[in-house]
């Protein structure tokens, strides 16, 4: 059985916290479709409410420690001090639609590195940690990335802000030419933990934020494989996207997205 540490444990303490009320909305959820502002309404309390219990606790927990949000940006991450790095719900939209796609996440790092990551799916009750050096788990078991080699027969997640950018589209399109399929689910972090258990072949955005993908980048380095910005170098919570397999599909599919990128570049 794993053993976690006592950062871990703060983490899934407050994540867990978290997940009760949000796993208790959503049973509401459903009650509110026929009201597209009614749901978004109650969407954003649920979230508001998210934001509160994880700065109450986890500045309880370690009150030298400051907790940014989704919309945090590389610039605030300093070198020299620890922050979480924290989102209540990854995967709003499929949460206010009654989509039972939707995490918890939370990530202790300091400066561009990631040392803890939670992603916390409480419809499912699938728990994803990972802790620098220890490994990547789902629950209590070990989990690892898959081990495809060729870009034909994989199933690539992808998630897009803005769907009208034109490298969105010759990258979904390059991207789905060659790969079994590419599945648009809804939240970084949770495809992300996909991509670490193996479920996922792969996952690239152009939109996630370092608060998106700090932790479900850990995961994925922990589960063997590799996680960096769109380009397939550098760290992805320098907010440049995120790119995350295999050593293998990394490869192939930051070729893909540079070429895909190229176009642009010349005008």
């Amino acid at each position: 059985m794993a053993v976690r540490s006592a950062e871990i444990n703060v983490m899934v303490t407050c994540a867990t916290k978290v997940a009760r009320a949000l796993t208790r909305d959503f049973g509401e959820i459903e009650q509110l479709q026929t009201s597209r502002a009614g749901s978004m309404e109650f969407t954003k309390r649920t979230f508001d409410h998210g934001v509160w219990t994880l700065n109450d606790n986890l500045t309880k927990a370690r009150p030298e420690r400051d907790v940014l949000l989704t919309s945090s940006t590389s610039g605030e991450l300093a070198e020299s001090r620890e922050v979480w790095l924290a989102n209540p719900i990854s995967g709003r939209t499929n949460f206010s639609h009654g989509i039972p796609h939707f995490a918890v996440t939370i990530a202790l790092a300091r400066g561009q590195e990631t040392f803890a990551a939670v992603i916390y799916d409480s419809v499912h009750d699938n728990l994803y940690w990972a802790e620098k050096g220890v490994g990547a788990y789902r629950n209590d078991r070990r989990i690892r990335v898959s081990e495809r080699r060729q870009i034909d027969g994989t199933v690539i997640g992808n998630f897009e802000v803005n769907n009208g950018d034109p490298f969105v589209h010759r990258a979904q399109s390059a991207v789905a030419q060659q790969a079994n399929d590419v599945r648009v689910l809804g939240s970084i972090a949770l495809d992300l933990a996909y991509v670490a258990a193996g479920w996922l072949d792969g996952f690239w955005s152009l939109s996630a934020t370092p608060a998106d993908c700090a932790s479900g980048a850990l995961l994925v380095q922990e589960a063997g494989g590799f996680a960096s910005g769109l380009s397939g170098t550098g760290n992805p919570t320098k907010g440049n996207g995120i790119l995350a397999a295999n050593g293998h599909l990394h490869a192939t599919l930051g070729a893909m997205l540079r070429k895909a990128r190229a176009p642009m570049l010349v005008r």
